[in-house]
């Protein structure tokens, strides 16, 4: 089987940014084609690792790391809250499928989903050294099948 780039002449850059605009790094294509020049990849790469991981450091600020478990009757959220926060900041808002957490550092908010539906009204949450548990019933998978007719 023969390669698509085997098969002919690559087409012109300056063409295909014309169709597809701003959405490919033009620097890098207009790069690919220097001969004897490799070092410019390695470069970008550690330039675009080195911002993903300042932005992660960004969008870290104010999160907390959430665990979810699943078991026959119950569902429970561990958050794993840092010493200089205050429980009594966090407001916890439940329905059906997602716990919403409100009053994290920085003005934060975070949610997590539910692997399954759970009764929001049954949520308990309590201080365990350190991490807030919050423990709901699970909601029994809907069994019942309905027909559904189509209107004409």
């Amino acid at each position: 089987m023969s390669s698509f780039f085997d098969s002919g002449p690559l087409p012109d850059w300056k063409v295909v940014q014309q169709w597809l605009g701003k959405d490919l790094p033009w620097k890098l294509v207009e790069q690919w084609d220097k001969p004897g020049d490799t070092d410019w990849l390695n470069q970008y790469v550690k330039n675009m690792m080195t911002h993903a991981k300042k932005d992660a450091r960004v969008k870290s600020r104010g999160l907390v790391r959430m665990d979810v478990q699943k078991d026959k009757k119950f569902v429970t959220v561990t958050m794993h809250l840092d010493p200089n926060v205050d429980y009594r900041d966090l407001q916890l808002f439940a329905v059906s499928d997602r716990l919403r957490v409100t009053g994290l550092p920085n003005e934060g908010k975070q949610a997590v989903r539910f692997p399954c539906l759970v009764y929001a009204r049954s949520g308990k949450a309590e201080m365990r050294k350190g991490q807030l548990i919050v423990r709901f019933k699970r909601r029994p998978p809907e069994k019942s099948e309905y027909e559904l007719f189509i209107q004409p």
